[in-house]
């Protein structure tokens, strides 16, 4: 294989490391992890067809590309200078705005994906039908706060 190529596949291992930087260190990445995982659960009631699951994956994607690159600018900035400068703190301002701008956008798309509420008493039919499906729903619950918040990470 050429180096060129060797390279190119080395690429997608330091991508790789990059995500599980975001999600080891950073809440909220975790959080639309967790979102991004219900909304494609929930999804299955809704019968969705494939434009509409397009679009689902692209939403998640910028969402959660958003957070790496606020990750990346905050890692940048903290990096460059540890003491506070007013265009140091712009930038990482800046940055999270642009996670908060994705995610809105994605919960006005939720909105229009998922604004039919009366699928919601389907889904609590359809988790009341088997009673395990309640003790899962709790315990995925209960997995997603830790997951966000219990455990320390470096």
């Amino acid at each position: 294989m050429s180096d060129s190529f060797i390279g190119f596949l080395k690429g997608f291992g330091y991508a790789a490391k990059g995500i599980v930087h975001c999600v080891k260190t950073q809440r909220n990445m975790r959080f639309h992890i967790c979102a991004a995982v219900t909304v494609i659960f929930i999804s299955r009631f809704y019968r969705l067809d494939r434009g509409e699951y397009a679009l689902l994956a692209v939403i998640i994607a910028a969402v959660m590309a958003a957070e790496a690159v606020n990750t990346a600018v905050e890692s940048a900035v903290d990096l460059v200078t540890a003491e506070k400068k007013p265009l140091a703190a712009a930038a990482k301002d800046c940055a999270a705005g642009a996670v908060l701008i994705t995610a809105v956008g994605a919960a006005a798309a939720g909105i229009f994906l998922f604004g039919d509420i009366g699928v919601l008493g389907e889904i609590a039919e359809w988790f009341a039908a088997v009673p395990t499906r309640i003790a899962a729903g709790i315990v995925y619950i209960f997995i997603c706060i830790y997951f966000i918040f219990g455990i320390k990470r470096s």
